[in-house]
Order: C-alpha cells, then structure tokens, then sequence
C-alpha cells in the first residue's frame, strides 16, 4: 500500500489508530496511488461511524481492490461500499 511506505507499520495498523477523518484521508490517499486503478470517481465520506465509499470502476478487479483497501483501513464493519462494477467504463 501506498502508506506503509511512508511508516514503519502498515496502514492497516495506521487506520484503526486514527478517527474516521484521517481513515478517510487515508483510503483516499491509497485509491489515488493505485496502479491503473479505473475508479477515479470514487468518492469517500463518513456518515456517522462508518466510511462509505460511492462510484464506479470498469472491471472486477478494481471492485475487489478498493474495497480491500477500505476494509484494511477502517475495519470491514465500519465499510459502507455503494461502488458499482460498469464495463461501458473501459471504452
């Protein structure tokens, strides 16, 4: 991940350390330095306790990837992932 570049630890262990702001900088952050990562419209918020993430990609892969960087981030019980798989994306 792009942050356990920039600590010792993992972001894993960054996320569930910080409030939900900085777990939503964070997931932000690592979805930015993606490689040829396809949701670029995705967008995070918090909505009481939970980090919830809106948008689509163009292929499965990138479904599974941002949602393994939310969960390792804030926690799977605290995910709320509204992001919907569009191939049209890919044209």
């Amino acid at each position: 991940m792009f942050l356990s570049s920039f600590h010792d630890s993992n972001a894993f262990s960054f996320g569930l350390g910080s409030n939900l702001s900085a777990r939503r900088a964070a997931i932000e952050a690592e979805l930015r330095h993606l490689p040829n990562f396809s949701g670029n419209d995705i967008a995070v918020e918090i909505d009481g306790g939970c980090v919830v993430l809106t948008g689509s990609v163009d292929n499965q892969i990138d479904l599974y990837r941002a949602l393994n960087v939310a969960t390792d981030i804030a926690g799977a019980d605290r995910v709320i992932f509204r992001v919907s798989h569009d191939p049209r994306l890919a044209a």
